[in-house]
């Protein structure tokens, strides 16, 4: 169910659907406390009513690979239904193969998503957003390892596109790349050039690792900018594999 631009938000699914607890099989009309979506989430002991919550959603971008997206919505006891229902409506610059009246349940770290076909691609966003949950480990038998191939060579994470930040910029994600290095470049809104250097994942040669760098700039005023991560040909030196990720630089 590609779609090329953005299409209006569902306002349920059609079904009822699981949370993102883990332990025993749940579902959505028996509502359940949520685990934390970001390391930024309260404590269990704070008042969380009413605070809007991250969801880590993952789309496809124009070549067809996955590209992270961050989206912030009111707080609910069924953050993967949440997810699904998100995944239905792309950013703009964005396509999604998700289709609508999915249904979720959770058991012991295992979600199944069932109420309409997935295609490989679909099954690629979900697996990828839905193991963002620390709960959540595999979803139809498939672990984010099975639906690589439609993960670009350097997968940034955070930050995602659109987001306004101040240095230093912590940029995390994953990579399988030549001897698991690569590069970054960030430029301001003409074009200059205010940080670049390589980065090295734990691991690479066909196998993907991790990483987690800071990119530090300085700009005067807030303004548009560019990350990008590529990696030079071994063969040739061409810059080969390369993702932008457009930001909003702030002093």
């Amino acid at each position: 169910m590609r779609s090329a631009s953005v299409t209006p938000l569902v306002a349920v699914l059609a079904l009822a659907a699981a949370g993102c607890g883990g332990g025993s099989k749940s579902a959505e009309s028996t509502p359940t406390t949520p685990p934390p979506v970001t390391t930024t989430a309260p404590p269990a002991t704070t008042t969380t009513a009413g605070r809007p919550i991250s969801l880590e959603l993952f789309f496809l971008a124009p070549d067809g690979q996955l590209v992270a997206a961050t989206r912030t919505i009111d707080r609910t006891q069924t953050p993967g239904a949440a997810t699904l229902h998100e995944l239905m409506s792309p950013p703009e610059g964005a396509d999604t193969d998700v289709p609508n009246g999915l249904k979720l349940t959770i058991e012991d770290g295992r979600a199944h998503v069932t109420g309409a076909p997935l295609n490989e691609a679909a099954l690629a966003q979900i697996v990828y957003s839905l193991t963002s949950f620390p709960t959540v480990r595999s979803v139809n038998g498939k672990t984010r390892g099975d639906v690589e191939d439609f993960a670009p060579l350097i997968l940034v994470e955070s930050p995602t596109a659109g987001e306004s930040v101040h240095s230093p910029i912590h940029v995390t994600g994953t990579a399988n790349t030549f001897e698991a290095t690569f590069n970054y470049s960030l430029r301001d809104a003409a074009g200059k050039q205010l940080a670049h250097h390589f980065v090295t994942a734990t691991s690479g040669n066909g196998t993907r690792g991790t990483f987690a760098f800071d990119v530090p700039f300085s700009v005067d005023t807030a303004q548009n900018g560019t990350l990008k991560v590529f990696e030079y040909s071994a063969e040739n030196g061409a810059v080969v594999h390369e993702r932008e990720i457009p930001l909003r630089l702030l002093p």
